[in-house]
């Protein structure tokens, strides 16, 4: 998916969030806007602590026993995700925050209850391994009472 894809689909999300607040107070509006940021804070928290700064165990303090996950090869449920962690890192030790770069998001949407991340990485191409390429890395996650409870992903070169 190209830049400008991308920023489509996040105008579309961001009129569709613009055309559900109408007829709501300003108050319900502030409401449903301190939400979807605490939404944001709750997954990029997870994404920085859990995934950047490899401590595994503090999945818990942010994803639900019983996630739901869409990623092919990772078991459901947080005890799921975890195994897939240790087991694809298993070298890997919880890193003192501030010592590790932070993943930057080209976005981070939110709309109801879903948080889309979106970055691109870089990856050695398909036709030369010697040549790393932009992907475009989106990840979805739903929040249900302040915990990540389900996740889909996609990769695009």
């Amino acid at each position: 998916m190209k830049l400008h894809h991308a920023v489509a689909v996040g105008a579309l999300l961001l009129a569709g969030c613009a055309e559900a607040g109408e007829g709501q107070t300003e108050t319900g509006v502030v409401d449903e806007q301190a939400q979807l940021e605490a939404n944001k804070q709750l997954v990029l928290d997870m994404w920085h602590t859990v995934l950047d700064g490899q401590d595994f165990d503090a999945a818990r303090e942010y994803i639900s026993p019983d996630y739901i996950q869409h990623s092919p090869g990772i078991e459901g449920g947080l005890e799921g995700l975890l195994d897939y962690l240790h087991t694809s890192r298993p070298d890997a030790e919880p890193l003192e925050p501030g010592t590790f770069p932070l993943t930057e998001f080209e976005f981070v949407l939110a709309e109801g209850d879903l948080v889309q991340l979106m970055h691109q990485r870089q990856l050695p191409s398909r036709d030369d391994p010697d040549t790393l390429v932009p992907v475009w890395w989106y990840d979805t996650y739903r929040i249900e009472d302040g915990m990540i409870v389900e996740h889909w992903d996609s990769i695009h070169r």
